[in-house]
């Protein structure tokens, strides 16, 4: 695996650590890109002692700014010449509902518009790649969301409930329909899941509750090895290999709700998230059929 090289999200901690660290101990070459500066600069040292590594690199972006995200997709372009495997594994919730600098409600625009970005800015490398593969980590809860095309900053009606469910419902919607466009490229996208989210990734806890966010993070650890594993052979076997499109809950291939293999709702979540980023792909069947007509 020495010329396989990986871009990890959210690699700095949790299932983002766990996973570029797996990849690591392959003999890959680990991108960590984090938004963390002062955890991310720590997990990368811990990650080459524990991998024995050297080839682990570091981007910091922050998920929150498109021009960031843009910027540094232009820096992994310059110094990669492919991508074999993309993992956005980051994610972040916040209980109270703000704005970006560009105008878009948090938890949609870190967790939805930022990988979707992120994954648009970068297609050209793993096309690239002789079959790249991206994953997209979303939760059952997609079975309980919905997304409201008309405000999907939920502005008029928010909870942190209803944001999250909203975002996993999204990223599947996102991948089913990402797939779709990526079809003939020999790029394989699948969505999945873990099962629980890391206790970390809800942000602005009280400090009184600092102690049970800890607890709960040494439960994960030592529950999500299962998941861990699912993950890494879902990254690297040749099992998965012309499966594209597929949803995966705890490495079992499964059936997501019956709403995201609606075609038109895929489409028209891709059309809000480019509305909102600038940024789209067209479909590679659409562009053979114009070179064709």
């Amino acid at each position: 695996m020495k010329d396989f090289t990986c871009l990890v999200t959210g690699a700095e901690s949790g299932l983002g650590y766990a996973a570029a660290r797996g990849l690591a101990r392959e003999g890959a070459t680990v991108v960590m890109v984090c938004d963390n500066k002062k955890r991310a600069r720590k997990a990368r040292v811990k990650l080459i002692e524990e991998s024995q590594n050297p080839d682990i690199d570091l981007v910091l972006v922050d998920w929150f700014s498109q021009e960031d995200i843009k910027a540094k997709a232009q820096e992994i372009l310059h110094n990669y010449r492919s991508v074999h495997l993309l993992l956005n594994l980051a994610e972040a919730y916040f209980p109270i509902r703000k704005l970006t600098a560009n105008g878009k409600e948090r938890n949609f625009a870190y967790n939805v518009l930022a990988p979707y970005l992120f994954t648009n800015e970068l297609s050209s490398l793993l096309m690239a790649a002789d079959g790249a593969r991206v994953l997209n980590l979303t939760y059952e809860s997609h079975r309980l969301g919905a997304i409201n095309f008309n405000d999907p900053g939920l502005k008029y009606n928010f909870s942190i409930r209803d944001a999250q469910r909203q975002v996993a419902l999204a990223r599947l919607s996102w991948t089913y329909e990402l797939n779709r466009r990526l079809s003939g490229t020999g790029i394989d996208v699948h969505a999945f899941s873990t099962g629980a989210h890391h206790p970390a990734t809800i942000q602005q806890v009280p400090r009184f509750l600092h102690w049970a966010v800890k607890m709960a993070t040494r439960f994960w650890e030592r529950t999500s090895e299962e998941s861990i594993s699912a993950l890494l052979r879902l990254s690297l076997s040749d099992d998965y290999e012309r499966l594209s499109g597929k949803y995966l809950f705890k490495g079992q291939i499964v059936k997501s709700s019956p709403i995201t293999y609606n075609i038109a709702f895929n489409q028209q979540l891709w059309d809000t998230c480019a509305t909102n980023t600038n940024s789209t792909i067209v479909s590679y069947r659409e562009i053979q059929e114009m070179l064709l007509s």
